[in-house]
């Protein structure tokens, strides 16, 4: 807008009839520009300067709070937050535009217009993340299928990776708490994270207008990241957040069996470590955990409650429980694979009890540091595999169990880890009666595998009982050499 002085400029030479396109040469602006202003009347001119930017400005700090959380948020719906906020609010539209413009480019809270695309241009260190979810449907040890999701994040810089899996569809809450463990992970968080417009983030999306799920807008300010969302169905918006989906299924998952979220969790901690951030990036031609060593001095601390808490985990098929991300090694004497735990917090201490009893079983430090994995030395033991060792601590009891292994690992060298590994699966769902049974069977013929122990029970307890606690597949690999024990056993061969 022109000044009080340039248009009575205008006005005056008007009047000694100087042309219009003679005028718009000596103040500088267009010819159409001088026209409008040439046939305005002064009191028109005086109403337009109400409401320019010395009085939007009284509004600044509000504005800044919604652009801090989405710096993409629409003008429209800037203009409407303020109406709704503050009633004696006056302003015409085409002022407020223009306010938030010379807004923007002091601030460089950018408006994104049309399709938000990855730049070429690289992130600088700490300053952009990806977020995504996916999903993967997988079978667990029974061959049942399992359907999990999964959280990912990723610095854009370094292409550092995370990933955390939920047994069930992501909530707001459960989304907010993905992002503590990336946190965490990482040691701290970017200045910005890009997201798709998902329920679990956005409430609406009208007329262009974004509006964030109460929650967590509450967490982005408290945390203190700004927000910057993609239109939908556009994945190149955050294209390295979705390959990195691609290569979770078909580098992680692919293949893998379910035996737990905690199990899977811990897995995936691992797999990062080795693969996920220790694979050359075929763009930067570093691995992701090498140029993180720069982006890790960028990132913002988060501050972090360090209350302490009580909770109920589920034990690993490797006795292990995941807290954070940090993964404790429970005696194997103790507990069994997929029992429930009670983990509780004290003076820096990690309490574990079995849930059921309500018996302590477990006490260690908790780590400082997320990350690592603390063991308990009482489980090792020189010279057997860790298979080897569950499967006896589990059966310690029975004699018959000691010799099964013996004869496993006499006959079957090779494989007596995966055959132990499996009687530890069958023993999860079958009784301790039914198993040492089974046992006293393959000893007494000396055929000692799980796969004879399978088809021991079949024939003990039939079709009906068997297939509800191991897959069908199973049962029918097993199912005629089942039959040949029968006929063994009442004495009819043929």
């Amino acid at each position: 807008m022109i000044s009080k002085e340039q248009f009575l400029t205008i006005k005056r030479l008007k009047q000694e009839g100087v042309p219009i396109a003679a005028i718009a040469r000596r103040i500088n602006i267009s010819e159409p520009t001088t026209r409008k202003w040439a046939n305005m009347s002064e009191a028109g001119f005086d109403e337009l300067k109400k409401d320019d930017i010395p009085y939007l400005d009284n509004y600044r700090e509000f504005i800044l709070s919604i652009l801090r959380v989405c710096p993409q948020t629409r003008e429209t719906n800037i203009l409407y937050r303020l109406r709704e906020e503050f009633p004696d609010f006056e302003c015409r539209k085409t002022t407020f535009y223009k306010y938030m413009r010379k807004l923007r480019e002091q601030t460089g809270f950018v408006q994104f217009t049309g399709r938000v695309t990855s730049l070429r241009e690289e992130s600088p260190p700490g300053y952009e993340a990806q977020v995504d979810f996916g999903q993967y449907r997988m079978k667990d040890m029974y061959g049942k299928p399992v359907r999990v999701y999964f959280f990912c994040m990723v610095l854009a810089y370094s292409r550092m990776h995370y990933v955390f899996f939920s047994r069930d569809p992501f909530t707001t809450k459960t989304a907010i708490q993905a992002h503590e463990y990336a946190f965490q992970y990482f040691g701290g968080r970017t200045q910005m994270i890009v997201y798709d417009q998902d329920r679990v983030f956005v409430v609406d999306e009208n007329f262009g207008n974004i509006v964030l799920v109460p929650r967590f807008e509450e967490y982005v300010k408290k945390v203190g990241f700004s927000v910057r969302l993609c239109r939908p169905h556009d994945p190149q918006s955050k294209g390295k957040v979705e390959t990195f989906v691609r290569y979770i299924k078909e580098s992680f998952l692919a293949g893998r069996v379910y035996k737990g979220i905690d199990s899977l969790n811990s897995d995936a901690l691992r797999w990062l470590d080795a693969e996920g951030n220790g694979t050359t990036n075929l763009r930067t031609r570093k691995p992701p955990r090498v140029m993180f060593r720069e982006e890790a001095q960028h990132l913002t601390r988060v501050q972090f409650s360090d209350e302490g808490f009580s909770e109920i985990r589920s034990v690993s098929d490797k006795y292990t429980v995941r807290i954070d991300w940090s993964v404790y090694e429970l005696p194997r004497s103790a507990v069994k694979p997929f029992e429930q735990v009670r983990v509780e917090e004290q003076d820096g201490m990690l309490l574990f009890y079995k849930a059921a009893e309500n018996e302590l079983i477990h006490k260690c430090p908790r780590r400082e540091s997320p990350g690592g994995t603390t063991s308990y030395e009482g489980n090792s033991r020189k010279g057997d595999s860790v298979a080897s060792n569950s499967f006896r601590l589990r059966f310690e009891a029975y004699d018959v169990a000691e010799r099964f292994a013996e004869i496993v690992e006499e006959t079957e060298p090779r494989y007596k880890n995966l055959q132990l590994g499996r009687m530890l699966t069958l023993s999860n769902v079958f009784t301790t009666e039914q198993m040492v049974e089974a046992m006293d069977y393959c000893v007494s013929i000396g055929i000692c595998s799980a796969a004879e122990v399978t088809a021991y029970l079949i024939y003990r307890h039939g079709k009906d009982y068997v297939t509800k606690r191991i897959s069908k597949n199973a049962y029918y690999r097993n199912r005629e050499r089942a039959e040949e024990i029968r006929r063994e056993q009442d004495g009819r061969y043929r």
